[in-house]
């Protein structure tokens, strides 16, 4: 089997690694290539030559366009953004026929977005095709915007977003579901389906952020030119990242013209006045084109890489060249440097500076659109090819729009046959790169070209033209596509026995590469004040204890399964910034994964006290964030099993989804599960780089930031005002209904008292009785808990003779989207001064339940616009300023409380069932942290409290347990 060799991973990929990539995998049909359109294979977006169209043509109302633009600013972040971006620009369609439009399109695409194509990307296309496969352009955009390139690019198959016609006419409305996001996901597995496609062994290529879950579906994803978060997370997957040189102009180019057009100019004046002291026109001519060739290419910073240079040689001769950009007139120079005439179109006899140049030259001038013409124009150049001065003509006849090869006219083969010599081929590759069509600036950079042998023209004859013809476009078409290795000056094509299989994904689990506000918060709080440690533990019970090796080869697994198992944080300089998520070079198992064995009997409590002080204990800043515990001993051959890590990581639910992917279904080892490859370690920038690139990234995005944000406050002020009324009336409600004067209460004489080590208590109550007794009631899950952790510090406060003040109780409300990705921390905060007096459990709920819902309504309301206006200060603040905020934020809760959805079925972990699931929080300045975690059937608690704070924990437990039978018994 032969394989490319491929870059270090982390390293980024050349067009060359892209190709071989292709060339040495599976061949056929049944795979598919699927490539997004705008911002992949062109540079920028169809839809900006569609724009500039229409404002020209005042197709688009100034209501319109300003809803265009402010909707453009504010950014395309959901799928009902992009409907509704999509939706204005299809209204400047409507009336206009699908003839039209098709007509528009195509024209656009000639005139202007033709010259944005990647041509890295089109030989990426190119390559697909010749290995037989499936290629497909999948874009957001319309078919009247892709159409054309497909078309060109030879690709017939197309996904889109569709626009509504009827009876042949646009109404100017979208004609079913957009592809973007998930919805282009959607359209690629459903044309997979439809024409056999093996997704597994297909290829998608995207630049686009939102395009994650369209790279998500087949197994050789490719993201090409990406923003930063699509980078992080082809990092995450370890997805090939590619970048092809941009299209647009910038000053060096402006610079690199300038001087080379002057050179140009310069060389050719210089060169005709040395010359014209031999008194021969054409030896003044070829010194000039010479030291125009030599003087312009330096100045412009372009350098030949030639192959074939000896067939050169032959003279006279008929030299035809692939005619790709204006640049061409100065390669020629430069490779030919004298002794040749050529052919230019008619518009060019009167241009300033290259009228006068082609005119000394005595370059024949051709009307393209008369045949007639163009024939008795070259009729000079039969006599000068006999008099030994050789003809330069592009058989093409223009310059292609595309990197395309176009078709071959008959006038330079009519003249290299009637002359009888040779036909020398030169295969330009790559000068539309520096120069592309419509451009008006000349890039730095070195031109491929190569010369194949001479063609003798002897016995050839009108008859057999053709077929002449056509071969010599061949031996283009096939050096094009197989580009000879250096200094051969042959053509190679490149075989392949057999290929890898694409490598198995790591879980779609803690992608994002920075950390965000929250995050940030909690890591920096607890550097400056060791009591807002935020460290989350669960602690499983197994039934039998597992065997170590295979719990260790299990976590070797896992940490090859997220990525995020082998990271560890990288800071800033000064500790200001956002800390960044980076693969450590020297992660070794050894120093997260440990064994105790409990002394006889092995009971729950001696275990929970082994487990909290491993809870307890701050983890190693510098390496990963995580440990893992298994403690041996326990009654009847169990053990139990317990993972810690930092907050930042994740919020509960991630944890939970992480959870649910890691734990097995059945007790015996699967032989077919994903083995993704080791996460590797890239460059990894110092503490000072990152400082000094964020600050310039933060300089950069400031301005924009400040007119993003402010168009969403107004947004939100003039699309939400009614939904922003109402969350308000519903937390002015609650706030009646539990009491609340102006400020809150400072909650619970009982449990000021804070001193920072943590004590252990487990609780168990049957998820379907806690259900349905908070059901009972009209509240949920949560709302039942949230009651019976009321009642149960009613009972712990009557026990200790403290009085029944409110209690105030934290939980978080989480902020997850549908499509949100899994990990990390999307949550707010909440606080309820609760009534501890309230002996009625349904009433508890019922208070409850109605402030809960206040809390969300007024969280979705106001967290979007006034968090996303003050975090992204948070990582720019001192560590003890954070530090003191996080404090006063959470020290006055007396109790927080968290509700997890869990794992409803068994799992198992190195073959071990795991029959419980206790989960614990942290307590950054809080008495008492109270989680719920469901499992298996069963409302798994776990209790960790500040031992200041609460003195009788174990007292506490059980009258927690009361709470929750009042609750249980409403049902």
């Amino acid at each position: 089997m032969s394989n490319p060799s491929q870059p270090a991973a982390g390293q980024p990929w050349s067009e060359q690694d892209l190709i071989a990539s292709v060339e040495a995998g599976p061949k056929g049909p049944d795979i598919g290539a699927f490539f997004d359109f705008d911002g992949t294979l062109i540079d920028g977006y169809s839809l900006t030559a569609f724009a500039r169209h229409h404002l020209r043509s005042l197709d688009v109302t100034p209501a319109d366009l300003g809803r265009m633009l402010l909707s453009g600013i504010r950014g395309v972040t959901s799928e009902k953004d992009f409907e509704e971006f999509t939706e204005l620009g299809f209204r400047a369609w409507a009336g206009r026929s699908e003839d039209e439009l098709a007509e528009l399109g195509e024209r656009l695409f000639v005139q202007g977005i033709s010259g944005s194509l990647y041509p890295e990307g089109w030989r990426l296309v190119e390559a697909h095709q010749r290995a037989g496969h499936t290629v497909v352009l999948a874009s957001s955009a319309t078919r009247f915007q892709v159409e054309p390139a497909a078309r060109a690019m030879g690709v017939s198959h197309i996904l889109v977003s569709p626009v509504e016609i009827v009876n042949g006419i646009c109404t100017g409305r979208a004609g079913g579901p957009l592809l973007w996001r998930e919805g282009k996901a959607v359209a690629v597995r459903e044309f997979a389906e439809k024409h056999g496609i093996d997704l597994s062994q297909s290829y998608a290529y995207s630049n686009g952020d939102e395009d994650v879950p369209f790279l998500q579906t087949v197994g050789r994803a490719r993201a090409l030119n990406p923003g930063r978060h699509l980078a992080e997370v082809a990092r995450h997957y370890g997805w090939p990242v590619a970048r092809f040189r941009s299209r647009r102009t910038g000053v060096a180019d402006i610079a690199h013209t300038a001087a080379g057009l002057a050179g140009m100019f310069y060389g050719f004046t210089t060169g005709l006045l040395l010359g014209a002291t031999t008194g021969s026109r054409r030896e003044a001519v070829d010194l000039g084109t010479t030291l125009a060739g030599e003087l312009g290419s330096v100045l412009a910073g372009v350098r030949l890489d030639v192959h074939g240079a000896e067939n050169l040689a032959t003279r006279p001769a008929v030299f035809l060249f692939n005619h790709q950009s204006q640049l061409d007139v100065l390669v020629l120079a430069k490779l030919l440097r004298g002794g040749f005439t050529g052919v230019a179109k008619k518009e060019l006899a009167n241009s300033p500076g290259f009228g006068l140049m082609f005119r000394l030259a005595d370059v024949a001038f051709v009307d393209r659109q008369d045949n007639a013409q163009a024939r008795k124009a070259l009729e000079p150049a039969v006599q000068k090819l006999h008099e030994g001065i050789s003809l330069v003509i592009a058989p093409e006849g223009t310059r292609s729009a595309t990197p395309a090869l176009g078709p071959f006219k008959k006038g330079a083969f009519h003249v290299a046959m009637q002359a009888g010599v040779p036909i020398v081929p030169i295969v330009i590759r790559n000068s539309g790169e520096l120069m592309w069509r419509g451009a008006t600036t000349i890039r730095s950079g070195t031109v491929q070209i190569a010369v194949l042998p001479p063609i003798a023209t002897d016995g050839w004859d009108a008859a057999g033209l053709d077929q002449h013809i056509r071969e010599v476009r061949g031996q283009y078409l096939a050096t094009l596509a197989n580009w000879p290795a250096h200094g051969t000056g042959q053509v190679t094509a490149t075989t392949t026995v057999g290929f890898e299989p694409p490598p198995a994904l790591p879980l779609d689990w803690g992608a994002a590469t920075r950390m965000n506000p929250l995050e940030t918060a909690m890591w920096r709080a607890e550097s400056a004040d060791p009591r807002l440690r935020v460290t989350v533990s669960l602690l499983e019970l197994l039934d039998p204890a597992p065997d170590w090796d295979r719990l260790l080869a299990a976590h070797e697994w896992a940490s090859r399964m997220v990525p995020r198992m082998r990271q560890r944080v990288l800071e800033p300089a000064l500790a200001l910034g956002t800390p960044t998520w980076v693969t450590a070079d020297d992660f070794d198992l050894s120093r997260h994964v440990h064994r105790v064995r409990l002394p006889g009997p092995g009971t729950m409590r001696q275990l929970l006290d082994v487990v909290q002080d491993f809870a307890a204990a701050p983890l190693d800043r510098n390496r990963p964030l995580w440990s893992a515990l298994l403690v041996e001993g326990l009654a009847d051959g169990r053990a139990g099993y317990a993972i810690k890590s930092h907050h930042s990581a994740t919020d509960g639910v991630g944890a939970v989804q992480l959870m649910a992917q890691l734990h097995s279904r059945t007790a015996e080892h699967d032989p077919d599960r994903p083995e993704p490859p080791v996460p590797a370690a890239g460059e990894e920038s110092s503490r000072t780089g990152l400082f000094v690139e964020q600050i310039a990234d933060a300089v950069r995005a400031t301005p924009m930031a400040a007119v993003r944000q402010s168009t969403r406050a107004l947004g939100a002020l003039t699309q939400g005002w009614d939904a922003a009324s109402r969350a308000a009336g519903q937390a002015l409600s609650a706030v009646r209904f539990a009491g609340q004067g102006a400020a809150p209460p400072s909650g619970s004489v009982l449990l000021a008292r804070r001193g920072g080590d943590w004590h252990f208590e487990v609780v168990d109550v049957p998820l379907a009785d806690l259900k349905a007794g908070a059901k009972a009631a009209g509240g949920s899950v949560t709302d039942g808990l949230l009651a019976a952790v009321i009642g149960g510090f009613r009972r712990y406060h009557e026990r200790r003779g403290a009085p029944l003040d409110r209690l105030t109780v934290g939980f978080p409300i989480s902020l997850r989207a549908q499509d949100d990705p899994q990990g990390g921390n999307r949550f707010t905060g909440a606080k309820f001064p609760a009534p501890m007096a309230e002996t009625d459990p349904a009433a508890r709920i019922a208070a409850v339940r109605q402030f809960v819902l206040a809390a969300r309504a007024a969280s979705g309301a106001a967290t979007d616009t006034v968090t996303a206006a003050l975090a992204p200060a948070i990582g720019w603040l001192p560590a003890p300023v954070v530090s003191t905020i996080s404090d006063r934020l959470t020290s006055t809760n007396d109790v927080q409380v968290s509700s997890i959805p869990g794992i409803p079925f068994p799992v198992y972990i190195a073959g071990s069932r795991i029959t419980h699931m206790y989960p614990f929080g942290p307590l950054p300045g809080c008495a008492v942290m109270i989680v719920l975690i469901s499992h298996n059937g069963d409302c798994c608690i776990g209790i960790n409290s500040d031992t200041l704070a609460v003195t009788d924990p174990g007292g506490l437990a059980n009258d927690l347990r009361a709470g929750l039978a009042e609750v249980v018994d409403l049902a």
